[in-house]
């Protein structure tokens, strides 16, 4: 169950939150602001399950603060990624209802053996249920956008690569631009 999840939390998704944190954290794409609650909860979520592996995260070390990075650094490119996925299916006018997305929650929820299950799988991997949601919404965005657009990943690899990312946080706040700070120090 935790494995299945895990595969869910490498996924990051974009909400209405706030462009900029109190801390000068910043995470746009295309203008648009990504949750950063969310990355830090899904930057989190993957540390947790790193460390539950046995491997060490930790500042104090090399190795620790490299591994931390390359979290950080998977994390912005996935949320990056869902950002223009969810910019990609607004502008062909695919939606995704509230009834449709809790209907697969709800189906995710019963995969997962119940209601109990679900929220122990979702505490462990470090997600609130809201932030599955989220997460849930893009992949259904990303299957709808392959399924009728030309190019299907190709197409959202194209934006991505065409994106405009402004980002001061995890690897990218010693200056280096996007992507370039994703792989400083790597």
């Amino acid at each position: 169950m935790l494995q299945k999840l895990s595969v869910i939390v490498l996924a990051v998704a974009l909400s209405a939150c706030g462009t900029r944190a109190s801390n000068g954290e910043q995470l746009t794409v295309n203008g648009q602001a990504v949750s950063l609650s969310l990355y830090h909860a899904l930057v989190a979520a993957e540390e947790q399950r790193v460390e539950r592996s046995g491997a060490e995260i930790s500042s104090q070390t090399p190795a620790g603060r490299r591994k931390k990075a390359s979290i950080e650094a998977s994390v912005i490119r996935e949320v990056t990624r869902d950002a223009i996925i969810g910019q990609l299916a607004q502008a062909r006018g695919i939606r995704l209802t509230a009834a449709e997305l809790r209907q697969r929650v709800s189906a995710a929820e019963q995969a997962f053996g119940g209601a109990g299950p679900f929220e122990e799988a979702l505490q462990q991997a470090g997600l609130s249920r809201m932030e599955f949601a989220t997460i849930v919404r893009f992949r259904i965005l990303e299957s709808h956008l392959s399924e009728i657009a030309t190019g299907g990943s190709a197409g959202i690899d194209g934006a991505v690569l065409k994106a405009h990312v402004v980002i001061t946080l995890g690897p990218c706040t010693g200056g280096a631009a996007y992507p370039d700070c994703l792989s400083a120090g790597s």
